[in-house]
């Protein structure tokens, strides 16, 4: 009886809420800005449900005829930005009042993921996490490339031996750079505990960050109901999910610690950290960086670095498998500046097709699709709409990105559009989001792909592969479930270009040891 009670309660205060903010921004002289008509009560929730949301919001606002959209979600109003002018004149011009996050109860409350700041409420503590970020990650370029090109190598080994594993090898690549600059750490396989570890956080928060994926981040009362109770299900869900976010923050961080403790770490990032705290204190002057604060900033790298390099690797893959007119143009200007060596970072700006190739796998897939919602901190006006505080809003980098006015034939893949054309760089338009809340670690991500872009066209052609009675398989540009875009599983060869690039890559393997 107790616990039926408490649903109803919920349940009435639930209600309660929705009619209150429907009486609050009724108050409003201003319309909200249009939108797909809902249920009652319900609104749009159920449109949520869909795996493309970024097309569908695309969509809504040709028909409405208006680059912003909301949509009422239980009577929370949440803003679509579907255009590059329309996350400018908020995002970036007003950033002040949309760089906050809205509450997330079910990923940071419940599933404890209040240490990446990129989540986090905008305030000192964000800014205090994002300034150690940003001048440990993007200032010292030369120690990530150096790592980077060694990684880079030991990936060419790997698609040489099992080059139908392409995808496991991608994901050994970006776990491998980011535990060895920011832990010190070489990964050997697949099977070390620490990729095992990020692969499965990512692939809980991935599931997690669905907008309306749990009722709780409409409802966050609900987050203090009991686990045994009916429906709370999510409960349990965020308890076992809870134990692999702690495990990201201490596990890496405590192996560091006590290598540095014992003399034997590896430069890379915390032990920087803690040798730059010990030399502090030994001075008398106290520790330059919290615990806390070194524990977080490597966790990010090591959260969010990974699984968004794997989707964007994958995609190369697909891109120059279904493509390749492409990938031949790429190889000839490789040839042409390389003759007979890998590429290296200091070959880029002689290589104009090959970043456009870069540019054009992110625009044409991009990682994440509707980017992280911002919240407005305080109630707004845009183009003649009102926009409530606590809104979530959102930036669709997926219609951004896809614009026909902008990107002539979006659907199709064509690197040479960014060719002497001077279109928006998709790394600067939201594939890393948007305004302040922009991820810190684009520039390392960026050489991270790159390299390998290069690297792989040097040595390898990518086709189509054929099936037992030798007809030949066309992938289909199909994606996965979640809100990070990976391609599902297709079949594809991944062969040697010449004995010239067999012996270049059996070099890059030793280079790599």
């Amino acid at each position: 009886m107790d616990s039926i009670l408490v649903v109803a309660s919920l349940a009435f205060l639930a209600l309660a809420l929705f009619w209150i903010k429907q009486l609050l921004a009724a108050q409003s002289s201003l319309p909200l800005p249009p939108g797909p008509k809902g249920l009652p009560v319900l609104g749009n929730l159920l449109d949520l449900a869909s795996e493309e949301v970024h097309v569908k919001c695309r969509d809504w606002s040709r028909q409405l005829g208006e680059d912003t959209i909301s949509l009422n979600i239980l009577g929370n109003t949440m803003v679509v930005l579907n255009s590059a002018k329309a996350v400018s004149d908020l995002f970036d011009k007003r950033g002040s009042n949309y760089s906050d996050r809205p509450d997330m109860p079910m990923i940071v409350d419940l599933m404890g993921w209040d240490w990446t700041f990129a989540l986090m409420r905008y305030g000192p503590r964000w800014k205090e996490h994002r300034r150690v970020f940003h001048s440990n990650f993007n200032h010292s370029v030369a120690e990530h490339q150096e790592i980077q090109l060694e990684i880079s190598g030991e990936l060419l080994t790997l698609l040489l031996r099992s080059p139908e594993k392409y995808a496991e090898h991608m994901r050994h690549y970006a776990a491998h750079i980011i535990m060895k600059r920011v832990y010190g750490h070489t990964v050997i396989d697949n099977n070390d505990p620490y990729v095992r570890l990020v692969d499965e956080a990512s692939r809980s928060t991935s599931e997690a960050a669905v907008p309306g994926a749990f009722l709780v981040d409409l409802f966050p009362s609900l987050k203090h109901v009991p686990e045994w109770m009916p429906g709370a299900g999510f409960k349990k869900k965020a308890r076992e999910w809870r134990k692999l976010s702690q495990a990201m923050i201490n596990v890496p961080y405590d192996m560091v610690k006590e290598k540095f403790e014992n003399s034997s770490a590896v430069p890379c990032f915390v032990s920087t950290c803690l040798e730059q705290n010990a030399a502090s204190a030994a001075a008398g002057k106290g520790e330059i960086l919290t615990e806390e604060l070194i524990k977080d900033s490597a966790a990010v790298a090591y959260a969010a670095g990974a699984d968004t390099t794997v989707s964007t690797m994958t995609t190369f893959i697909l891109a120059m498998t279904l493509h390749p007119e492409a990938q031949k143009r790429a190889q000839v200007e490789l040839d042409t500046v390389l003759g007979d060596r890998l590429p290296t970072f200091a070959d880029k700006d002689a290589l104009p097709y090959t970043i456009a190739v870069m540019k054009e796998v992110l625009r044409w897939i991009p990682v994440l699709p509707l980017a992280v919602p911002h919240r407005t901190m305080n109630s707004d006006q845009y183009k003649g709409f009102f926009i409530p505080a606590g809104a979530s809003v959102l930036g669709n980098t997926w219609a951004i990105l896809h614009d026909e006015t902008v990107f002539v034939e979006p659907e199709k893949f064509k690197p040479e559009r960014f060719i002497d054309n001077h279109l928006p760089d998709p790394a600067d338009s939201g594939v890393f989001g948007f305004g302040r809340r922009a991820c810190a670690g684009k520039s390392m991500a960026l050489d991270t792909i790159w390299i390998a872009i290069a690297s792989i066209l040097s040595v390898y052609n990518i086709s189509k592969a054929v099936d037992e009675h030798g007809n030949v398989i066309t992938p289909a540009v199909k994606l996965k479930p979640g809100t990070v875009c990976h391609p599902a599983p297709f079949k594809c060869l991944i062969e040697p270009r010449s004995r010239a690039a067999l012996a270049l890559i059996q070099h890059a393997g030793l280079g790599a040891k």
